[in-house]
């Protein structure tokens, strides 16, 4: 029997009694940011559900201390608990959703939010045709954003093409380090990454520093073949840096084990670059684990992974090709 490492439900209720204890005792909420300011529970930390991965969170030094994690509804308290117990938390008590919790709530003022100095990046675009941008926060404990569009002339409304700023005002919320990926994507001209660090400082004034400017407008993948037991399988490739390192390792035979009854895995030899998240996979689906080990699903699991890519088979395709023995994997 495989033992899987498992945390304890609790009633609100009891969750309230162990708050009373000088135990050494931590409360987790693991909602955003946002959410966490508008209202939380008092002596709470804020570690977000999408920021645990594999790594033991560095707000959580001792593995043996009492942790209470909650959420809004419990579904995301849920899945932060068992990724703690799974990372060798023994002492990990789930206890709901602040929706139902009838005991005290407190709110950060505006004050403690916004006290600090803001910083603000601006792109220019246009209307029917321009860049779009999206903002990706690696750590949103650390910093918040809000954008907004301002037009280069008053009567934008009646002009063919108006061109416009796209500001993004990030606000300072814990002092720490964290990384900001802008992506800029548009149907006629580069799609580019503007990557950068963001530093907040005990008064929660926020600096960014430029780091670098990447154009993704060709697929990192392209080229790239993959090949199993000697079957071309047809693959979509992610746009990332994991692709491209993996590329530079071509050619590349991989010896793969099955696991689970719903992947094969194998080992490269050598780390890549990851940008992990908790995800769902699906059949079909091409990950990086742990920065130097490749999985190819024929069924699902939840865990942190690196997307690759995707092959366009069939789910009883790649059960007939992946579900029955060990493969061997060829990238050329």
């Amino acid at each position: 029997m495989v033992y899987e490492p498992a945390y304890a439900q609790i009633s609100q209720d009891e969750a309230k009694l162990m708050m009373q204890d000088d135990d050494g005792h931590v409360i987790v909420d693991v909602r955003r940011a946002d959410e966490y300011a508008q209202g939380h529970i008092p002596g709470a930390i804020l570690i977000p559900n999408e920021s645990i991965t594999d790594t033991p969170p560095k707000e959580l030094p001792d593995k043996y201390q009492i942790i209470l994690v909650y959420c809004r509804t419990g579904r995301r308290s849920k899945e932060a608990a068992q990724k703690l117990a799974d990372m060798g938390y023994v002492n990990v008590y789930e206890f709901g959703g602040i929706v139902d919790w009838t005991g005290e709530i407190v709110m950060e003022e505006e004050s403690d939010r916004s006290g600090g100095e803001k910083a603000k990046l601006s792109f220019e675009s246009f209307d029917g045709g321009g860049p779009v941008f999206n903002v990706s926060i690696a750590d949103e404990s650390i910093v918040s954003c809000e954008t907004e569009v301002k037009y280069h002339d008053s009567d934008h409304g009646e002009m063919t093409g108006a061109g416009f700023d796209k500001i993004i005002t990030f606000t300072g919320i814990k002092q720490g380090e964290t990384t900001v990926v802008v992506e800029e994507r548009s149907p006629i001209a580069d799609n580019l990454d503007h990557k950068y660090r963001v530093t907040v400082d005990d008064k929660l004034n926020v600096q960014i520093e430029q780091l670098s400017v990447k154009d993704i407008s060709e697929d990192a993948g392209e080229g790239m073949t993959l090949t199993i037991d000697g079957e071309e399988c047809p693959v979509e490739w992610e746009d990332n840096e994991s692709v491209e390192a993996l590329k530079e390792l071509c050619p590349l035979t991989v010896e793969m084990s099955m696991y689970g009854g719903f992947e094969q895995v194998g080992s490269l030899g050598k780390k890549l670059p990851s940008s992990d998240e908790h995800i769902s996979t699906d059949y079909g689906d091409i990950v990086l684990y742990s920065g130097d080990q490749i999985s190819v699903f024929y069924g699902s699991n939840s865990w942190a992974y690196t997307r690759l890519g995707h092959i366009d088979m069939t789910k009883e395709e790649l059960t007939e090709l992946l579900g029955k023995s060990d493969v061997e994997m060829t990238l050329e």
